[in-house]
């Protein structure tokens, strides 16, 4: 399965938003990605058929194992990264975070090694 730049941000969002809340909605995501809502709801029908999320009708997004898994593996990177970066640049740990994320999701699936499941993941 190939992942655009833009997946990988929508996924680790939703990954970092389910970590703070027992549910996110597209509302949450959108002002999270500073992205319209009618943007979430696009890429949550791409999410849905790449089988990372799921979502209800009018309701919350849910992560799907797979989606999990893909998604803890990223947040993992990303963490080691924004370490990095907070060290080295003296940012805040959320400046740190978001810059991480940002440099994952421009990053070739080789950078993360065999940990990232991004090589495995069914077509």
């Amino acid at each position: 399965m190939e992942l655009t730049n833009t997946n990988v941000r929508y996924l680790l969002t939703i990954y970092h938003l389910s970590q703070h809340r027992l549910e996110v909605s597209s509302k949450d995501v959108a002002t999270c990605l500073e992205v319209s809502r009618a943007s979430v709801t696009s890429m949550m029908a791409t999410m849905v058929e790449k089988r990372l999320v799921e979502k209800e009708r009018y309701g919350k997004i849910h992560l799907t194992p797979l989606g999990r898994q893909l998604a803890v593996d990223l947040a993992g990177q990303a963490n080691q990264l924004a370490d990095t970066l907070t060290a080295r640049l003296a940012l805040s740990g959320e400046e740190a975070w978001k810059a991480a994320c940002a440099a994952v999701c421009h990053l070739p699936c080789r950078c993360f090694g065999p940990a990232c499941g991004l090589e495995a993941l069914p077509a």
